[in-house]
């Protein structure tokens, strides 16, 4: 005899990049056996891609390829996948590391809906490189900075900020059907200053984190910590 079918509820949030509604549905219990096989590895890039799966697959609203989305907006959305098919509040093991000597490890909860975006009071996406001419950025996606967010070479670098580029604009026109190579030379002709700013975007890129304090269970000192991004919160 074949057994009843459970109804999935069904839940939605808002992505912070665009303020898109995502409908999603929790993750099953055996996508919650590779998410806790995957962490017990501590392999980065294993985290992340079980993470994009476990996403793409939860996901109800049509047309979203999470691998187009950039990193906070799916750091925020696995948030509240997690939220809504564990529970609201998550277990985070912390470590002493700003006391060398101690190093001690405590347990602490964090309410997931203490946890926002963050976003600088000084970020742009229009970046006005002098009096006539700017650009305007847009967000990278994952598949565009890939799943090594550490030890990125230089030309990585310059090859991220080519693709971010949407447009170029002067008093007269906005410029968006230039080649890469033209974009290159735009980019090369930059003075320190102008280029700069353009590093100060991504510096200040929208971001999880969430502020604790603490007392560490070894030394009984008061702790405070800054959760920042996927890993601070899931490992």
């Amino acid at each position: 005899m074949a057994l009843p079918n459970i109804v999935t509820p069904e839940f939605e949030t808002k992505l912070p990049s665009n303020n898109q509604t995502i409908k999603f549905r929790p993750f099953l219990v055996k996508e919650e056996k590779v998410l806790l096989m995957a962490g017990e590895g501590k392999d980065q890039k294993e985290i992340l891609a079980t993470v994009v799966n476990i996403l793409q697959n939860c996901i109800i609203t049509s047309g979203v390829n999470v691998l187009n989305l950039p990193l906070f907006d799916i750091e925020w959305l696995f948030l509240q996948l997690r939220a809504k098919s564990v529970g609201e509040v998550i277990e985070v093991r912390m470590r002493h590391i700003q006391d060398s000597e101690c190093k001690g490890e405590t347990d602490i909860q964090v309410n997931v809906e203490d946890v926002q975006v963050t976003r600088h009071k000084d970020h742009n996406t229009v970046i006005n490189l002098d009096s006539n001419i700017g650009i305007t950025m847009k967000y990278p996606s994952l598949s565009e900075v890939g799943n090594n967010l550490e030890d990125v070479t230089t030309e990585q670098t310059f090859a991220i900020i080519e693709k971010c580029v949407k447009n170029v604009f002067d008093k007269d026109k906005v410029y968006n059907d230039f080649t890469p190579n033209e974009l290159r030379e735009f980019i090369g002709k930059l003075d320190q200053k102008q280029f700069k700013q353009i590093i100060g975007f991504f510096n200040t890129f929208p971001k999880l984190e969430h502020k604790v304090k603490y007392k560490c269970a070894k030394c009984g000192k008061e702790v405070e910590y800054t959760l920042t991004g996927l890993m601070d919160f899931f490992l």
